[in-house]
C-alpha cells in the first residue's frame, strides 16, 4: 500500500508562500531550525514574513543539534505545552525536520519522545506540522517518521505514526544556491541512498518503485553539476526534486543496511548521517550483491547501464569525484564494532534488507572498510617515500 497525505509544493522560491500557508493556523506556533540555517541571508527574510504576520506570535528554536537530542526536543515540547502552542513549522536540513516533527507528535501527546519508540505509540495525532527542507537530502519532509538521538544509551531512535505526516511540505530549491559543496554532496547523496535502499527493500511496490528509480536517475545526472555549479537554477531544481521523490519512495518502502549501520554509527560517535550514508552505500551494496542482484539489474536497465556491476561503479566514481572525507577520518576504532553491529542488527528497518543481516554480516562490513582504509594509508606513505 502506497499513501502520501503531505500537501507538496515543489518550486523555486515557493518559501515566500510559507506564510500564507500557515495563516490557516489559529493560535501561537513554533519555528524549528538551527543555527545555522537562521544565520543564512534569506532567512532573516522569512522569520520576519513570519513573525509580522502572525497577532497570536511564534516561538523560535534554533538549537536542533545536527544529530537532535531527545533532551533538546522533550525541553522544547514540554516549554510550547506550557505555552499553549498549536501548530509547528520546521525550516531547516533533516535534523530540523525530524525535531520539528517530533515536537509536534509531544504537543498533543505528553510524555518523553523515548517513550514513543516504534510504529503508532501515541494515542493522538500530532499538531499541525509544516516542513521546508534546506538540504537536498533528508526526504523527512514527506515521510512519517522522525529519528531522534539519545545520547546517554548511545543510540539512535525511530518514532513513526499515522499521524505524524506533514500537513504540508514546502521544497524550494533556491535553498541550495547558499550550502557549500560538501554539504550538497553528503545530503545529495543520502536522498540517493533512500532512493536505491527504498528500490531494493522487500516493502517495495510499483509506485515507491517508479519514484525510486526517477530520484537516481535525476541524482546521478544533476548532483555533480550542482556541486560544481550551484548557481544553476535548472541542476538545484532537479537535485532538490530528486530528494522528495526519494522521501516519498524509502517512506513507504523503508530503507536498509545502510541506515542501519549509519544510524548506529550515528548514535554512538554523534557522525553526520549523510556522509555516513554516503560512504556505506557501495560497500553494503556489494556484500549484499548477491541478494539484490536482480533488483539492481531492473534499475540498472532503467538506467542505461549495461549490468547491475556497472552502476555500483557509477556510484563509487561519483563519490570519489565528491569534495567529501574518507571512511578512515572518522576515526572509528574496532573495539565499537562489536557494539555498532549489535545496535545496526536491533534497527527497526533491519527486517526490509533482503539479505538476512546479523551482526556478524555489519561486524564483517565494518572490518572490511577498516582494512580496506588501513591500505590506503600504507599505500599513500608509500607513494610520498
Amino acid at each position: 500500500m502506497f499513501r502520501i497525505p503531505t500537501r507538496i509544493r515543489l518550486a523555486p522560491g515557493c518559501l515566500n508562500e510559507l506564510p500564507a500557508w500557515l495563516d490557516q493556523y489559529d493560535g501561537p506556533g513554533m519555528l524549528v531550525t538551527d543555527g545555522g540555517v537562521r544565520a543564512l541571508p534569506w532567512f532573516a527574510s522569512l522569520e520576519s514574513s513570519l513573525t509580522s504576520a502572525r497577532d497570536a506570535g511564534i516561538r523560535i528554536v534554533d538549537d536542533i543539534e545536527a544529530n537532535p537530542r531527545a533532551g533538546t526536543i522533550d525541553r522544547h515540547a514540554s516549554e510550547g505545552r506550557a505555552e499553549g502552542l498549536k501548530w509547528v513549522v520546521a525550516v531547516g536540513g533533516g535534523s530540523a525536520l525530524d525535531a520539528g516533527k517530533a515536537i509536534s507528535m509531544l504537543l498533543t501527546n505528553e510524555g518523553s519522545i523515548t517513550d514513543f519508540e516504534g510504529k503508532n505509540q501515541f494515542d493522538w495525532p500530532a499538531a499541525p506540522f509544516v516542513a521546508a527542507p534546506t538540504t537536498c537530502g533528508t526526504g523527512s519532509e514527506v515521510t512519517w517518521v522522525s529519528v531522534v538521538s539519545v545520547p546517554e544509551k548511545r543510540t539512535k531512535i525511530s518514532i513513526k505514526g499515522d499521524g505524524m505526516f506533514p500537513a504540508a511540505a514546502f521544497v524550494d530549491a533556491n535553498v541550495l544556491a547558499t550550502l557549500p559543496g560538501p554539504l550538497i554532496a553528503s545530503t545529495g547523496m543520502d536522498a540517493m541512498t533512500h532512493a536505491i535502499e527504498a528500490f531494493i527493500a522487500k516493502g517495495a511496490n510499483p509506485a515507491s518503485d517508479a519514484l525510486a528509480m526517477q530520484a537516481v536517475r535525476m541524482l546521478i545526472r544533476h548532483l555533480g553539476p550542482c556541486i560544481r555549479s550551484p548557481e544553476r537554477s535548472d541542476h538545484r531544481a532537479h537535485v532538490m526534486h530528486a530528494s522528495t521523490l526519494a522521501g516519498m519512495s524509502f517512506g513507504n518502502a523503508d530503507v536498509g543496511a545502510v541506515h542501519c549501520l549509519s544510524e548506529a554509527i550515528g548514535g554512538v560517535f554523534d557522525h553526520p548521517h549523510g556522509l555516513l550514508n554516503t560512504l556505506l552505500l557501495t560497500p553494503v551494496l556489494r556484500y549484499q550483491f548477491v541478494d539484490i542482484r536482480d533488483r539492481l539489474r531492473h534499475l540498472s536497465a532503467f538506467l542505461g547501464a549495461p549490468r547491475p556491476e556497472t552502476l555500483l561503479e557509477r556510484l563509487e566514481t561519483m563519490i570519489t569525484e565528491f569534495p567529501l572525507g574518507s571512511w578512515s577520518d572518522l576515526a572509528i576504532p574496532e573495539d565499537a564494532f562489536s557494539e555498532i553491529a549489535h545496535l545496526a542488527e536491533a534497527n527497526g528497518s533491519n527486517a526490509s534488507n533482503r539479505k538476512d543481516m546479523k551482526a556478524v554480516d555489519y561486524h564483517r562490513i565494518l572490518a572490511s572498510l577498516a582494512e580496506a582504509a588501513e591500505s590506503d594509508k600504507i599505500d599513500g606513505m608509500a607513494n610520498r617515500l
